[in-house]
């Protein structure tokens, strides 16, 4: 996952390289003179302000996206903020401002983080929805992370529920799904409970930052590869296969 591609603002002529979310190939670029941006009122009405300073404008735009692969083509509507920034010109010595673009929706969201090929469609489709609310509603994109981790534990089996002394059955939470899965996978399965607890405070609608929400993206996409993808098992497997055929050629 390149985290900066979303942690980082765009300018009039540059957008961050982002995945297509159709193709999956290609990459976005911005489509010639499609940007279009306008300074809000209450920022035009600051000017007045004896303190007022070029750092105080505020942006709203739009604009164009394109996927680069010849064989897709999709567009994308983007919008979002924006303001200016210093610019500092060290041949001459002058300061000057640029503008700065950041995004607050776009469609199709592409994907934040690449799905192993085989990632179950509940789980991704959880995910593809918390991508989209990714800078709209904080809270509400983790709360689509801890629907995911139900989904993935109903796919690696975790029980969901369990037998009481009066015969009876009850559901068990989340969170005792997660310590039974832990039992057998530590390393991945305390991962996994960091992304429920996220998912609990996004229940609560409580304060989580995009940072936050990097973060559990970046677990995401390292334990979908494990519990999918089997990722390490199959690099440990090529390390033994080039030992063995390796090493023993040496010993000769």
């Amino acid at each position: 996952m390149k985290r900066y591609l979303w942690d980082m603002t765009h300018t009039e002529s540059y957008v961050l390289p982002w995945p297509c979310a159709e193709c999956g190939k290609g990459l976005l670029q911005p489509v010639p003179k499609s940007l279009v941006h306008k300074e809000t009122i209450s920022s035009q009405r600051a000017h007045s302000e004896e303190a007022w300073d070029p750092d105080w404008i505020e942006y709203t735009f739009s604009a164009w996206l394109k996927c680069t692969n010849a064989g897709c083509g999709q567009d994308f509507a983007l919008s979002g903020v924006g303001g200016v920034e210093p610019r500092y010109d060290n041949e001459e010595g002058t300061m000057g401002w640029n503008s700065y673009f950041a995004p607050r929706w776009c469609s199709p969201m592409p994907d934040i983080f690449e799905f192993p090929s085989k990632c179950p469609e509940k789980v991704k489709e959880q995910l593809k929805t918390s991508f989209r609310l990714f800078w709209a509603d904080h809270a509400a994109s983790a709360s689509k992370v801890r629907i995911a981790l139900e989904y993935l534990m109903d796919h690696l089996g975790v029980q969901k529920r369990k037998k009481e002394k009066n015969g009876k059955f009850s559901d068990l939470s989340l969170h005792q799904r997660v310590e039974i899965f832990q039992k057998g996978e530590p390393a991945i399965g305390s991962q996994l409970m960091a992304l429920k607890w996220l998912g609990n405070t996004g229940s609560h609608e409580a304060n989580i930052s995009r940072d936050d929400l990097l973060d559990a993206f970046e677990i995401l996409e390292h334990a979908l590869g494990e519990l999918i993808d089997r990722r390490s098992v199959k690099v440990a497997e090529l390390a033994n296969k080039l030992t063995k055929k390796h090493a023993r050629k040496r010993k000769k």
